[in-house]
């Protein structure tokens, strides 16, 4: 066969096609293309090269003999690192012979870790270059290791010198890789430390990808790999361990780098000897006080990996270490004495670092945990006393500072054992808590003493002042101060009942009957004796309507939450409860009976299976004889475990009403059975008699039922809802409704921790990935002028959006399938107004999930105009909020750029709406223009387009201010 005279790409073909009908063999191919190969040319060479290499890709794997494998290996070494390796055919070529040949001669390695990372030079290679010889590598560590491991040192040096000096992040990944497996799998001899420096270089990692980037590097990603790098090895510890030393006291790094070495120095601590450790433990102490306790830092919050780094340093020092006990009360002294400022100036807004250190010394270390509260009840005390204010403008400041902290202090002291500190301290402590100028301080301190009760008549005078004050606090609005009030009640009821009950009638008398007294009551059940006393006092104010608040019934559940142990005393508390409740009329009931089957339902989740069913037989007969009751219990009889309770339930119902509940109570039902087509048939029956809008409920919710426990029969009833959307279109809000309730995760009767239903792992995920192709399936088949079908639809974005939420796994690509819908819901007319709000509210929920480079140029052009139309023209207030949401999202989202073009008609319909009578919609039209003109701004070109936005920025700012 001639050679000359045909293109290189038909010789490619023409060579491939003769050599695998064995018209030529391997050698006479060559021989053909010989006088190319050793032209005087080298582009003529290089040329040759790359047909040699485009045929053999072409070739299968198993075609070529060992020999043949070997005489090409041979001669694609020979070529490697000469001149016409420009265009990276001969990697190429070794590359593809080494990975796809099934006949790779033995011995092969040796020659080729020799020709490329010995005595070649692997960074004057491109970065696809680079790549395709790590991969060579890698595939020869894993099925020639023996081979390259008796090459001995001269592998490993060379290995050090063919990565020294990678900066491509694609590389990194596979050299660091690639390093993890050399230090564990080859001898490192004298090289230890060569190899260490060779990736310590790297560290701490400064990458940040462009925003063009498409590789999928993270700097998480990098930072983690090199990081398994310096831990691959035990050799490693003491360098690993002075890299950290050395880095925790670099000035230069900002705080959150050094957070990151902190966490790093937790996993070095489970992964190298305490004696590595020892070594630097001055130096790694004086990084970590310098990040700790930095008076310049913004937060008042000890990072937790600062806490973390710490604790994993005496942990590693603790275990077993012959000199730990040494080091770790040298630690302690150290992070004592350095605190002590930080804490007493509180000025400096240090006190709360500070003492997060502290305190998890004192969790670290028992031994040491007396001295330190000794020391910082000491230093709390001077505080609140106001002895450590510097200026008498900041002492009220610093007082509240110290009362703080104090609490959490006692309490540690009594965790600890070490309440004799507090009994020392106990007449100091009760001076402190009159004089505390904080209801939220005093409260909490208080709670600490009556735990540490030393009776006297100045502590008992000062409780009974703070149960009268009680009264009037437990109605404030600050959650602080009520929750600190509650608690105090709870403790002092706890701790000394007698001297409770005793003070308690003289203040409740006044009040008796008074709605206000509920929570003081609630809170101050703790045993048998209490509830017993209690129950006398409570029954008077549950009983009327006017008790009902929501805050009032938290207190009630909140009651069984919190003698959950007791389970037989709440029991008796239940029946007594519920009779109070139910003294009330039955328009009462009726007008109530939300939050009161709210409330019931939290203090169902209390109570154990078999207290559960107990009182389930208790309501059967109450509800037999006043169905009404129902309306309250619902949601408490659908968290039971047995079906049959749950059918007599039902049984027991009038045939007439309550079709709502008694629909919840079939999805439980449905939900917990094991005889899904039997009570199929036996409640659609039931339910045909039930109103067209009940019975598409009905679907709903026995859809979302069966679909949270993975039930085919589900997936039916989903598929026949959206199918009534295209053949009953007056059904449009009735069907919305419907299918809403399958994707509502969220409310009181389809919450499933609340219910207590059954579900399947990862349910709400399972659900949003499945339903999404069978609703586009469904919708794409929908005839274009079926106005109400895809009515129904577009309203069912928003609800999905929201069960997805609450997905802690990214679903990205699972939004953007919805993007074409969302598109042409905004392009729909004659959508009804609540559609609209709805598809709005969705969409933002759609921009909130999707990244920057998902949002689609095509996507913004068709929302961008349909937005500020809504902004402009939107008649409802919620349409507009929405839409001035989604813009302000998008300004965040999208490329600058991109939208600069936009600019001004997103300013103009901001302007407009800033104009609205609605103080709500004016604050977010200047949020909506503000972060439009950030974004635009923060650009780094600088081009005419940024000077058109000055213009506009300008104008704006000028209208804005006049």
């Amino acid at each position: 066969m001639e050679a000359d005279g045909l293109r290189d790409v038909d010789l490619v073909c023409a060579f491939t096609e003769k050599l695998l009908s064995r018209s030529i063999s391997l050698r006479e191919f060559v021989q053909l293309l010989g006088p190319r190969l050793t032209s005087t040319d080298p582009e003529e060479r290089e040329k040759a090269e790359e047909v040699v290499v485009s045929v053999l890709c072409r070739l299968p794997n198993n075609f070529l003999e060992q020999r043949e494998v070997e005489l090409l290996l041979e001669f694609l070494l020979s070529r490697f690192d000469s001149p016409s390796m420009a265009a990276g055919a001969v990697v190429l070529g070794i590359n593809q012979l080494v990975l796809s040949c099934s006949e790779l001669p033995t011995g092969c390695e040796k020659s080729i870790a020799q020709r490329i990372f010995i005595d070649g030079d692997v960074q004057q290679c491109s970065r696809k270059d680079r790549v395709a010889l790590y991969e060579v590598l890698e595939y020869l560590i894993r099925e020639r290791l023996e081979g390259l491991r008796s090459m001995g040192a001269e592998f490993v040096l060379g290995f050090v010198r063919s990565i020294t000096g990678e900066r491509d992040p694609r590389c990194l990944i596979i050299v660091f890789r690639l390093f993890c497996k050399v230090v564990q799998l080859f001898s490192m001899g004298p090289f230890v430390e060569d190899l260490f420096d060779v990736v310590a270089c790297y560290y701490p990692i400064e990458f940040k990808p462009s925003n063009n980037d498409t590789s999928g590097i993270t700097r998480d990603l990098l930072v983690n790999a090199c990081e398994e790098c310096l831990l691959a090895h035990s050799s490693f510890a003491p360098f690993t361990c002075q890299l950290i030393a050395e880095k925790l006291g670099d000035s230069d790094l900002e705080e959150d780098v050094k957070l990151e070495i902190c966490s790093f120095l937790a996993r070095a601590c489970e992964a190298f000897p305490a004696n590595a450790l020892h070594q630097q433990l001055d130096d790694i102490l004086a990084g970590l006080r310098m990040i700790a306790l930095n008076p310049a830092t913004n937060s008042s919050f000890m990072p937790q990996q600062i806490l973390d780094a710490v604790k994993a340093t005496i942990k590693k020092l603790s275990n077993g270490f012959e000199r730990g006990s040494e080091a770790i009360d040298y630690i302690c002294d150290e992070f004592l004495e350095n605190s002590e400022p930080f804490v007493l100036q509180s000025e400096m807004g240090m006190s709360g670092r500070s003492l997060a250190l502290l305190d998890l010394l004192t969790e670290c270390h028992p031994k040491m945990s007396k001295t330190i509260i000794e020391k910082v009840l000491m230093w709390l005390i001077m505080i609140v006393k106001g002895e450590t204010v510097n200026s008498a403008a900041n002492r009220d400041e610093v007082i509240d500072e110290g009362f703080k902290y104090l609490p959490r202090w006692c309490k540690l002291a009594i965790s600890t054992g070490n309440d004799s500190l507090l009994l020392f301290h106990q007449e100091c402590l009760l001076e402190v808590a009159r004089m505390s100028g904080s209801k939220v301080g005093r409260y909490s301190l208080s709670e600490v003493l009556v735990s540490i009760w030393n009776e006297n008549n100045s502590m008992t005078g000062f409780y009974n002042e703070l149960l009268a004050q009680s009264f009037e606090d437990v109605a404030n609005d600050n959650d602080d101060l009520r929750n600190s009030c509650l608690s105090f009640i709870h403790s002092f009821a706890l701790c000394n009942w007698n001297l409770f009950a005793k003070l308690l009638p003289s203040h409740i008398d006044p009040f008796r009957g008074d709605p206000k007294t509920i929570p003081i009551l609630c809170a101050a059940v703790c045993s048998r004796e209490s509830a017993q006393f209690i129950l006398q006092l409570l029954q008077s104010p549950l009983s009327t309507s006017e008790a009902w608040s929501i805050r009032n019934l938290e207190n009630v559940a909140s009651m069984f939450a919190s003698n959950k142990s007791e389970q037989q005393m709440c029991q008796t508390l239940f029946y007594n409860v519920f009779d109070s409740l139910t003294l009330a009329s039955d328009d009462t009931l009726l007008e109530h009976s939300t939050v009161l089957a709210e409330c019931i339902q939290d203090i169902g989740l209390s109570f154990s299976a078999r207290i559960h069913s107990d009182i389930m037989r208790f309501l059967a007969d109450k509800i037999e004889r006043r169905s009404i009751l129902f309306l309250l219990v619902y949601l408490f009889v659908v968290q039971s475990e047995d079906v049959g309770e749950m059918t007599d339930m039902l049984g027991r119902l009038p045939d007439v009403g309550m079709e709502w509940q008694k629909i919840i109570l079939i999805g439980a039902i449905f939900n917990k059975t094991e005889n899904i087509e039997n009570k199929m048939k036996e409640f659609d029956v039931l339910c045909s008699k039930f109103s067209r809008a009940s019975q598409l409920k009905y679907k709903g919710v026995i859809c979302r039922q069966l679909l949270l426990i993975d039930k085919a029969q589900g997936w039916e009833i989903f598929e026949s809802l959206l199918d009534e959307a295209e053949g009953h279109p007056k059904d449009e809000t009735l069907l919305s409704c419907a299918l809403d309730e399958v994707v509502n995760l969220d409310s009181r009767w389809s919450d499933i921790s609340k219910c207590a239903y059954h579900s399947t792992v990862l349910a709400r995920q399972r659900i949003f990935c499945q339903m999404l192709p069978i609703l586009l399936r469904h919708f794409n088949q929908l005839q274009k002028d079926d106005v109400s079908a895809r009515s129904v639809y577009f309203r069912m974005l928003s609800p999905l959006l929201k069960l997805a939420e609450k997905i802690a796994v990214p679903l990205n690509h699972e939004y953007l399938k919805l993007l074409p819908m969302f598109c042409e819901a905004l392009d729909a007319t004659e959508l009804s107004l609540a559609t609209v709000e709805v598809i709005v509210n969705g969409l933002e929920g759609l921009i909130k999930a999707a990244s920057r480079d998902e949002i689609q140029a095509d996507f913004i052009r068709k929302v961008l105009p349909k937005l500020q139309h809504f902004v402009t023209h939107g008649t409802s207030i919620r349409l507009i909020l929405s839409a001035l949401e989604c813009l302000e999202l998008l300004a965040r989202r999208c490329d600058p750029l991109f939208l600069l073009s936009y600019f001004p008609d997103v300013v103009s319909s901001t302007v407009a709406a800033s104009k609205s009578k609605k103080r709500k919609i004016r604050s977010k039209a200047a949020n909506g223009v503000i972060n439009n003109e950030v974004s635009i701004k923060g650009s780094k070109k600088r081009d005419s387009g940024g000077r058109q936005f000055l213009h506009i920025y300008v104008c704006n700012r000028r209208f804005m201010c006049f």
